[in-house]
């Protein structure tokens, strides 16, 4: 008999209609609701029976988004029959190899809890089997729409969501901007440790004054990890206006670069002679300021190179 996959996702809702699914630290995902439909923001690493969680929570018909392309983002698409997504990003592997999630998983895990001490002594701390509930998937794919800068989601009630492009992260990064209960969920488009680099920075930096100048339109911003805030709660003031201010010193010709540890507890120093953090991820440099860590491309800064 085969094992059924787990739905015990830690699970908070944080305002009216609202609710933040914790992927065992993975991953982020957010279920908000309306009067007729409800929408899900992202689908996670595939780890467990998302749909089924989801379900526990509402019976309405669901709007899948994909805040961006990347593996712990996506994972579980393949669970819904329908998908929206920026076209930058819809060319992914959906999900990605079982190997890549399965490595993913153990390094977050292992950032998360600060298990140094054995590989998997830290999944104790779950309520899921890394060998059932992290599987492959060979449903078939969801249908995919196109989702584009300023589309809006009714899911009735005056509850709009409306998605906005925020490139930087991935090509494809959009955030979605919830004006009945003054929140913006923004994936991995603003976080305390960002990378950025696949578009010229000068155009990331563009778009976060975009978010920074809708600050009267939300109360929050909630990505798409918690690890730098607490499960239900927004991140902290300071994490947007000093990514703008690193960002500004970079291109104003400043770069101050920083030793970070890896996942795996060592040293890694990311500069400018030595860009090396995983292999076929673009060129890196690491800076810090204050509690934020940015990782760039020093080559990718401006729109129109010389």
């Amino acid at each position: 008999m085969t094992k059924e996959l787990t739905k015990l996702y830690p699970m908070v809702q944080f305002k009216k209609d609202t609710w933040e699914i914790d992927e065992f630290d993975c991953a982020s995902m957010f279920l908000l609701i309306g009067t007729e439909k409800a929408m899900l923001i992202d689908c996670g690493m595939g780890i467990g029976d998302l749909r089924g969680a989801v379900e526990m929570i509402t019976d309405k018909p669901l709007i899948v988004v994909i805040s961006h392309g990347h593996v712990d983002h996506t994972a579980n698409a393949r669970q819904f029959e329908e998908i929206w997504i920026n076209p930058a990003d819809k060319d992914v592997p959906m999900p990605d190899s079982l190997e890549r999630r399965r490595w993913d998983t153990l390094r977050i895990a292992r950032r998360q809890k600060g298990c140094f001490d054995g590989i998997y002594k830290m999944f104790r701390l779950y309520p899921y089997d890394i060998n059932v509930d992290l599987r492959e998937d060979d449903s078939p794919m969801p249908v995919i729409h196109e989702m584009t800068d300023g589309m809006q989601f009714d899911l009735g009630g005056g509850r709009i969501v409306t998605a906005y492009d925020c490139p930087g992260h991935s090509p494809g990064e959009m955030v979605f901007l919830d004006s009945a209960t003054r929140t913006l969920f923004a994936g991995d488009a603003v976080n305390y440790n960002l990378g950025v680099g696949r578009v010229p920075l000068e155009t990331t930096l563009r778009y976060m004054k975009r978010l920074q100048a809708m600050g009267d339109q939300y109360d929050g911003i909630y990505n798409g990890h918690h690890d730098f805030r607490p499960l239900g709660a927004p991140l902290d003031d300071d994490c947007l206006p000093t990514i703008i201010e690193i960002m500004e010193d970079v291109l104003a010709g400043h770069m101050n670069e920083c030793q970070v540890p890896d996942f795996w507890g060592q040293d890694v120093i990311l500069t400018a002679e030595k860009p090396v953090p995983e292999p076929g991820r673009p060129k890196r440099v690491m800076l810090r300021k204050g509690r934020n860590f940015l990782a760039i491309n020093p080559d990718n800064l401006y729109e129109n190179k010389q």
